[in-house]
């Protein structure tokens, strides 16, 4: 049995994208039979220089493709290309549906709201669809309609290499961080609800008297974020590191003090799961997937209520109990995932799909 895995082209705003596609291959790997292989198909970039031409890369070069680097068990591990499904053999082909940000949240253009539903209707025809947790797979049967059975919940896993530091103070003094620090993590698009964290952040600092740093690991701050920055004051209060190797990544958490993290949906949530594994408290949204995720092993906010997010913040910054009892509770709920069990599930999902 050949495997093949596509994976999206290379997009800054789509990491965890990779990192999903690059767990998969590494972590199912060593469970293949000496019959079975596993590849990897990394989509070729598009010309994303305007025009016609984007569109005729996604819905025509790419359908051509798949069609011809297709194998016993196609894998389409992005569900934004759902729509390689229509040039695959359906009945031997699985797609992984992740989240419904592109149509629950507002702000996002008709184009990619059109592109999305064009995915979803192609996917219905696959022999099955991972969903990476129960908000997402009720997120997908309210929006197409797919037999219950082909639907299957498989979560991600935590790496090891998020686990809790042997000398927290000397990674502190490695990355050149001292006091307070409020992490965050990802991307700045709309519904990562960024501005609102800004906001809570100027709380924190100006209403709670927190001397803390915000820490920004991913993506810079958009031009109107930066604006943000300026208009609250914080120009000195924010440290903009930037993307950051995935081997440097465990430090950040290891150093903050706790991590900030309320979009205003998600269809998982890693970085709360991955601060946990490390040691560090986490106040995060209460939408989406995120409460399923982190259970009672975070602080639950609302996403849009900006005084909750910093009160939030305050109690672990100064409540020493609490910030211990959130450790706890953190530990204990990250160890429910991890990628031994997903993956050997995840494989056998292929084996069934292999035999028809």
């Amino acid at each position: 049995m050949k495997i093949v895995v596509f994976r999206a082209f290379r997009d800054p705003y789509r990491t965890s994208m990779k990192l999903y596609a690059d767990a998969i291959e590494r972590r199912i790997t060593p469970w293949l039979a000496p019959d079975e292989t596993l590849v990897t198909e990394e989509l070729p970039a598009p010309r994303l220089d305007g025009g016609w031409r984007r569109y005729w890369d996604q819905y025509i070069r790419y359908q051509r493709y798949a069609g011809a680097h297709g194998g016993d068990v196609n894998h389409v591990v992005d569900h934004g290309y759902g729509h390689l499904v229509s040039s695959l053999p359906p009945e031997r082909t699985i797609v992984t549906f992740h989240d419904a940000v592109v149509v629950k949240v507002p702000g996002v253009n008709w184009r990619t709201r059109r592109s999305f539903e064009y995915s979803l209707r192609a996917m219905r025809r696959a022999a099955a669809i991972v969903c990476v947790s129960e908000t997402a797979k009720r997120d997908l049967q309210a929006l197409v309609d797919v037999p219950a059975d082909r639907l299957h919940v498989i979560p991600w896993g935590i790496d090891e290499a998020f686990r809790p530091a042997v000398d927290r103070q000397a990674v502190r003094r490695r990355l050149g961080l001292s006091g307070d620090i409020v992490l965050m993590v990802g991307h700045t698009q709309g519904y990562m609800n960024v501005e609102r964290m800004l906001r809570a952040f100027g709380q924190l600092v100006f209403h709670h008297g927190s001397q803390a740093t915000l820490v920004k690991v991913g993506l810079p701050f958009t031009p109107e974020q930066t604006r943000l920055i300026a208009e609250l004051d914080l120009g000195d209060r924010v440290r903009l590191v930037g993307r950051v190797p995935f081997v440097d990544l465990p430090g950040y958490y290891h150093a903050a003090d706790v991590l900030l993290y309320a979009p205003l949906l998600a269809g998982f949530g890693l970085p709360p799961l991955e601060a946990m594994a490390c040691g560090t408290p986490v106040v995060a949204s209460s939408r989406g997937a995120i409460p399923e995720v982190v259970g009672d092993g975070a602080i639950l906010v609302d996403a849009e209520d900006e005084a909750a997010m910093a009160d939030a913040m305050a109690d672990v910054l100064t409540q020493p109990q609490r910030r211990r009892r959130l450790i706890e509770r953190g530990f204990e709920q990250a160890a429910r995932f991890e990628w031994t069990q997903s993956s050997r599930t995840l494989l056998e999902l292929y084996r069934t799909v292999a035999r028809g």
